[in-house]
């Protein structure tokens, strides 16, 4: 497929169509990555890429840059090339900081550039070649050459990984910033559910079967559709089993669903807010144990050989003390991917 484009503007209007997609497939060494693929990507506009690994995240990245072609569909992408990070890097051996930005801003906009390497921490290291930098500054070098020559468009493949938690917490706080400041669409490629909310409004989720799910972060995350979001999400716990002769799973915990296909895989999305844990008491004697504290503040609990997330607060327990476990909301069933695919939509 030839893909159609459109002419390079120095400053492309905020709402502007850069980027559609109608109908693609890709498909990959037998396999179908994506079918029918639809959304449309605009000036100013952000787009997280999610999915499980071999999902097809890096190969999408690649056919949307014109790097690999799309195998059905209709493509419609600018002339001009996007700013790019590969998860190898792909820095050049003989060039040194400051002249891998110089050699990809054609418009010679100095500040700009001196903007990037305050940006991501390369002052000090300008006339360093690849060779003598560490693993998070080669990210942060391949991150500040995408952005050095002002793309109307940016491919960001896992932007943060490498880079140790200090570092990767400031650039995470800075990226946003940047990619508003050029006004440029981005679609980036991550595994982190604090990315997501962070840098895109919008979210492409490949299931690893061929299908999609395309919407809101916030709705994604807070209620997530299928295996794959639920697994991204950080606001609760991915169930997964096998439907019995009735189309009943059972998963400990009074955690049951009904009305399944018999004998087929399931998956169910639980809330960590449906998960309360309070020590043992008479009328309550434990039925898990207390495994560690999380990142947002609550806790994992294990019980019936599930490992589930609430939002209760970790109180100070030491890991495997018994716990008493209370499931308080209802554990949702996760549609098929492909019933929940839609159109990104516009940006906001």
């Amino acid at each position: 497929m030839t893909p159609e484009t459109t002419p390079a503007s120095t400053a492309p209007a905020r709402g502007q169509a850069l980027l559609e997609m109608d109908g693609v497939a890709v498909r990959l060494g037998g396999r179908t990555l994506v079918e029918g693929l639809a959304l449309t990507l605009h000036a100013g506009q952000r787009l997280a890429l999610v999915g499980p690994n071999g999902s097809g995240k890096s190969t999408l990245l690649r056919v949307l840059a014109g790097l690999h072609p799309a195998d059905a569909g209709q493509l419609r992408r600018p002339a001009d090339p996007p700013g790019m990070l590969f998860q190898q890097g792909g820095l050049w051996a003989h060039m040194t900081v400051e002249q891998h930005l110089a050699f990809v801003d054609t418009a010679g906009d100095r500040a700009w550039r001196e903007h990037l390497l305050e940006l991501f921490g390369l002052e000090a290291l300008r006339h360093r070649r690849p060779e003598h930098l560490s693993g998070g500054e080669q990210v942060r070098l391949a991150l500040a050459r995408a952005l050095a020559g002002r793309p109307r468009w940016v491919l960001l493949d896992e932007p943060l990984a490498h880079l140790d938690p200090a570092v990767r917490a400031e650039v995470r706080s800075r990226l946003p910033a940047a990619l508003d400041e050029l006004g440029a669409a981005a679609v980036i490629v991550t595994h982190h559910a604090e990315d997501v909310a962070l840098f895109a409004p919008d979210l492409l989720c490949l299931t690893g079967d061929g299908g999609w799910w395309a919407g809101p972060s916030a709705e994604a995350l807070e209620h997530p559709p299928n295996a794959p979001l639920a697994a991204c999400s950080e606001r609760g716990t991915l169930l997964q089993g096998r439907a019995d002769a009735r189309g009943g799973l059972d998963f400990g915990l009074d955690l049951r669903l009904e009305g399944l296909t018999p004998e087929a895989p399931a998956a169910a999305f639980l809330r960590a807010d449906a998960v309360t844990v309070s020590s043992p008491a008479e009328d309550a004697p434990a039925n898990g144990r207390f495994v560690a504290a999380d990142q947002r503040g609550g806790c994992w609990v294990r019980a019936h050989g599930l490992l589930l997330r609430s939002a209760t607060p970790p109180g100070g327990r030491a890991p495997d003390t018994p716990v008493t476990i209370r499931i308080t909301g209802p554990l949702a069933a996760l549609a098929a991917a492909r019933d929940a695919a839609r159109d990104v939509g516009a940006a906001t």
